[in-house]
């Protein structure tokens, strides 16, 4: 949900943010597609694989370790601290959670890297994509557009990246054991301790803290736009305070989690 790093009316947004909310459609467990008409974050580090796909010709820039990538279609890998830049430039986002079916190979396909990817390949998407901007598409095309975009970067390859044969095994263990500690796993999987650690951040491109801080998320996304307050969304997410909330969350999307429920500036789809 990488979005902006101050609130909307105390710094320049361009002209299209007056005309345009932000809109976030949600997939569940499996991810989200945030949308945009400007974004300027620093230093965020999301917890999903993403996708970057800007609406018309205008180019975006991530930057990350003193390197920058500017592009129309950018390919993200989880928990990489970086910062993002599409000054008037409408953004498509399409954030991976590790839950998702197709997690698994987009991480496989980034390796830890960003990348460039050929934004024609989308072309054939672009009145969707459009809409999508425009908070236009109904919610049940939203998810049709969002498997598509995430199987568009494997349809050009000649040998499909590999996918570990210990992911489904290591899903299942955590699945079942939210809170297992890193030693218990390692025994588990009949490894070493760094084994396990190593393990993890092979199958998932994150460390075991990470991976639980990713399930602490998916609570707070499925209570942020109820009627609880952000000290009741904390407690039950399993944060120690509102405070300790709300600056994870902005590290994580460059936003504080009371923007991404204000309905003044973000329209909230769910697509499931």
């Amino acid at each position: 949900m990488a979005v902006k790093h101050s609130e909307r009316d105390s710094s320049g947004f361009g002209i299209l943010s007056h005309e345009v909310k932000d809109n976030v459609y949600m997939m569940g467990r499996s991810g989200f597609i945030y949308t945009a008409p400007w974004i300027d974050t620093r230093d965020t580090r999301p917890p999903s694989a993403a996708v970057l796909l800007s609406v018309g010709e205008g180019r975006f820039t991530v930057s990350a370790g003193g390197q920058e990538w500017r592009g129309r279609a950018i390919l993200v890998p989880p928990f990489v601290p970086r910062s993002l830049l599409a000054a008037n430039v409408p953004l498509v986002c399409f954030h991976v959670m590790p839950a998702s079916p197709h997690y698994d190979a987009l991480n496989g396909l980034a390796k830890g890297r960003i990348s460039l990817l050929d934004r024609g390949q989308f072309g054939n998407l672009e009145q969707e994509l459009e809409a999508l901007f425009r908070g236009g598409l109904p919610a049940c095309k939203a998810e049709e557009v969002y498997q598509e975009v995430l199987r568009v970067p494997f349809r050009h390859m000649p040998v499909p990246p590999r996918v570990d044969p210990r992911a489904g095994r290591l899903r299942t263990l955590l699945e079942a054991q939210p809170e297992v500690s890193l030693a218990q796993l390692a025994e588990q999987l009949g490894v070493s301790y760094f084994g396990a650690s190593r393990v993890i951040s092979d199958v998932f491109g994150m460390s075991l803290r990470d991976y639980k801080a990713w399930r602490k998320l998916q609570r707070v996304f499925e209570l942020l736009h109820s009627d609880r307050s952000i000290t009741e969304i904390a407690h039950a997410a399993g944060f120690t305070d509102s405070a300790h909330l709300s600056r994870t969350y902005q590290r994580w999307f460059g936003q504080p989690p009371s923007y991404s429920r204000n309905r003044r500036y973000v329209r909230i789809l769910r697509c499931w």
